[in-house]
């Protein structure tokens, strides 16, 4: 199981670059899964928070930047075309369906995709469950 919390060696490697960031949990996991996949103990893919647009991976599945033809991510093979996300927050659903047939491609990456997206999501939730906590003890 991984920590919830940097420590003092991830925060001076990767702390300074989400510094910024308002939701404390989603810079943690951000540090957290850089020093990860730094040290080889996480695939990139396996991410639930994404370094590039510093967000959880659900909230941003859907940028064209999350497109692998290579690996089939956010890709059908069938028809050599790019595979659209849908998340929806309110009901937890994850749907991946091809722009060009409609289907949902059958690929390891598309499983993949799901997973990490359901983990970002429940991680999103819980990280604004935690702060609605704060401040209405604060209150």
């Amino acid at each position: 199981m991984r920590p919830s919390r940097p420590g003092p060696a991830e925060l001076l490697q990767f702390g300074e670059r989400y510094a910024d960031l308002h939701d404390r949990r989603l810079a943690d996991t951000l540090i957290l899964e850089d020093a990860a996949e730094e040290r080889e103990e996480i695939s990139a893919l396996d991410r639930i928070s994404c370094h590039v647009h510093r967000r959880w991976v659900h909230e941003c599945i859907s940028s064209p930047t999350h497109v692998i033809a290579v690996t089939g991510h956010r890709w059908c093979r069938r028809c050599e075309a790019e595979a659209s996300v849908a998340v929806d927050e309110v009901s937890g659903s994850v749907n991946v369906v091809c722009t060009r047939c409609g289907r949902a491609p059958d690929t390891a990456a598309t499983r993949q995709i799901l997973r990490t997206c359901r983990a970002s999501l429940a991680a999103a939730l819980e990280s604004r469950r935690a702060r609605a906590e704060v401040c209405a003890l604060a209150a």
